[in-house]
């Protein structure tokens, strides 16, 4: 009985994570009524704006992304732009450079320290009220860092989210896109809720008085950043209509990556950071239980699962359900294989998506809790080589 009691929990706990919640808290989001922002007092003046960005050998997008910055809907004498490259090996640096002025600040790192590193120095350099923080391949709608900003004048509020959509290129994966819209339906439905979580990390800002230094081999730097805000009592939240832009990542091998990567960094957070559990609104470690630590931990879940299944073989229902399992999984490896050839059937790319993720996750926890992976920085896009022993993280 307490196998069987084992077993059925377990489904639950991922019924919830996987259809529950999230079509709960989408139809929450889509349904709930927003407020609007406050509005500024009469010749209010606007708070001064310091946008950073972290670069490494992005010498392909490092001057277009300075000149969208400074094509803003945003008064000149309240933005400045700091970019800081982390080691760059190829033409970042000089590129960069050629944009320097008063508004702009190149910071040429020599030796590379990875992102956190970057961001810790960029921090203390800035003096602006609020800080946006944004990638080197990411493109701002014109007036995004005005839709932002403009929330901070509520002082309840610490952090805001905007929304990333990403373009499709040559080679984009289509279930990357659907998976970024769920992740936006979520956000949307958080936000609404008072417990949106973390940030992506191609468009967020922040008060600077809220940012926390990040330890050296910090991984998700822009989960952590927005997490550390909440922890302080300050609220997140999302706006929609700050938006960016950026191309889906070409490649299913390097999205696996990406994911594990990624993936290492969410367990990184979930065991240094156990205040995350304790401090902040209710609601916010509501969110954070529901929608990341059960997600993070479903491979482990689904392992339990299996096993319980085999230990009540000999019982019906639980022949069949292991049988269900077994095939299951094979085929949806195989799905996986096939679609790095691109021969996928358009209905099984859904759950062969979610087979992979949990994949990822699986991996990463494994590489999370041997030590087996670095801590420099892989810019977003670029193939993460996970097992890269160039600065070996020390946790064992």
């Amino acid at each position: 009985m307490i196998v069987e009691v084992i077993f059925w929990l377990v489904v639950a706990l991922l019924a919830y994570s996987y259809l529950v919640y999230p079509l709960g808290i989408a139809a929450f989001g889509r349904y709930a009524r927003v407020p609007a922002p406050p509005s500024p007092a009469p010749g209010a003046v606007m708070p001064t704006v310091a946008i950073v960005v972290a670069a490494c050998n992005e010498e392909r997008h490092i001057e277009a992304r300075i000149r969208n910055l400074l094509a803003l809907d945003y008064p000149a004498d309240r933005l400045a732009i700091y970019v800081g490259s982390d080691g760059s090996t190829d033409d970042t640096v000089t590129r960069a450079t050629r944009h320097t002025s008063a508004q702009v600040r190149v910071f040429a790192f020599g030796e590379r320290r990875g992102k956190a590193s970057v961001l810790n120095d960029l921090l203390g350099e800035v003096g602006e009220e609020i800080v946006v923080f944004t990638d080197a391949n990411t493109e701002f709608d014109a007036d995004a860092v005005r839709v932002l900003v403009r929330h901070f004048a509520d002082p309840a509020v610490g952090a805001v989210n905007g929304e990333l959509r990403l373009r499709a290129s040559g080679t984009g994966d289509l279930q990357e896109r659907s998976y970024w819209r769920l992740e936006t339906a979520l956000k949307r439905g958080e936000s609404c809720l008072g417990g949106l979580l973390g940030a992506n990390g191609a468009i967020y800002a922040i008060r600077r008085e809220l940012y926390r230094a990040l330890p050296p081999d910090t991984l998700v730097d822009d989960f952590t950043v927005a997490m550390n805000v909440t922890t302080q009592g300050r609220q997140a939240i999302f706006e929609p209509a700050a938006l960016a832009f950026e191309e889906v990542p070409p490649g299913v091998a390097a999205a696996f990556e990406r994911r594990v990567r990624i993936g290492i960094g969410n367990y990184q957070a979930f065991f240094r950071y156990p205040q995350y559990w304790s401090q902040g609104r209710w609601v916010r470690r509501f969110t954070y239980v529901s929608h990341k630590v059960l997600r993070w931990f479903s491979p482990h879940l689904l392992i339990v699962a299996l096993l319980a299944s085999l230990a009540l073989a000999g019982r019906p229902p639980y022949a069949t359900l292991l049988r269900v399992q077994v095939w299951g999984y094979t085929l949806l490896g195989a799905g996986m294989v096939l679609q790095r050839y691109g021969q996928l059937p358009g209905a099984a790319r859904a759950p062969v998506f979610v087979f992979t993720l949990n994949l990822a996750f699986l991996v990463a926890f494994c590489r999370y809790v041997t030590g087996g992976f670095s801590s420099q920085w892989v810019p977003r896009g670029a193939p993460a080589r996970t097992s890269t022993p160039a600065v070996r993280s020390r946790h064992r």
